[in-house]
C-alpha cells in the first residue's frame, strides 16, 4: 500500500472515530449526560407518582401504584436522545414509587382515611403476612436511624419475593401484594417511631 493510501485511511479512520464520538454525545452515552437523564426520568415518575397516589386515594381505591399505565408504559418525557430506554425506564419506575408512595400516606392522612393494613394479622396472603411484617420493620429501623423516607430502598422491597412458593400462585402476583403491604408497613413503622 502507497504511502498515500495509508494517510487516507487514516485520515478516514479519525473521521469515523470523531463521528461516533459526536454520535453517542448526541445519543446522551457520555456518563455524566447518562447521571442527568436518570435524574429527570426520577423526576418525571416521582411527579406522575404523586398525581397517580393523590388521586388514588381521593377515589377511595387501594394502593396500587401498578395499576397505572404511566409506571408499567415508565416512558413518559423519553426521547431517543436520553439513550437507553431500559435505564430511564428503570429511574422513571423508581421515581414513580416513591412519589406514589408519599402522596397516598401524606394525601390518606388528610382525610383521615386509611385503607391501609392495620396489621398483619389481617391479611389474606401470605405475600401480604411477610410484606407487611418487612415494612413494619424496615420503617421503624429507618427512622430511628433518622434515615429518610425510602420504601425503596429496601433490600426486600426490591426483591419482592421473600418466602415465595409456587402454591401462592406466580411470582409476579406475589410480588405485586408483597411490595404494596411492604410499603403500608414502612409507612405504619416509620410514622410510628418518628414519634419518638
Amino acid at each position: 500500500m502507497s504511502r498515500a493510501h495509508r494517510y487516507l485511511a487514516a485520515i478516514l479512520l479519525a473521521v469515523a472515530i470523531a463521528a461516533l464520538a459526536c454520535a453517542e454525545q448526541s445519543y446522551g452515552y457520555r456518563s455524566g449526560n447518562a447521571r442527568e437523564v436518570q435524574r429527570r426520568a426520577y423526576d418525571n415518575g416521582y411527579h406522575e407518582g404523586i398525581e397517580a397516589g393523590e388521586t388514588d386515594v381521593r377515589s377511595r381505591r387501594d394502593f396500587s401504584y401498578t395499576r397505572h399505565d404511566d409506571y408499567r408504559d415508565a416512558d413518559d418525557g423519553y426521547r431517543r436522545a436520553h439513550g437507553n430506554r431500559e435505564l430511564y425506564r428503570r429511574a422513571f419506575r423508581k421515581g414513580f414509587q416513591v412519589g406514589y408512595s408519599e402522596a397516598y400516606n401524606r394525601t390518606a392522612r388528610t382525610y383521615r382515611t386509611f385503607p391501609t393494613y392495620p396489621s398483619a394479622g389481617r391479611y389474606s396472603s401470605p405475600a401480604a403476612q411477610m410484606g407487611y411484617r418487612d415494612g413494619l420493620e424496615a420503617g421503624r429501623n429507618d427512622a430511628r436511624d433518622r434515615d429518610r423516607y425510602d420504601p425503596a430502598r429496601s433490600g426486600r422491597y426490591r426483591s419482592g419475593d421473600r418466602d415465595y412458593n409456587g402454591r401462592y400462585g406466580t411470582r409476579e402476583a406475589y410480588m405485586r401484594e408483597y411490595r404494596a403491604a411492604f410499603q403500608q408497613g414502612y409507612e405504619q413503622g416509620f410514622r410510628q417511631y418518628s414519634r419518638y
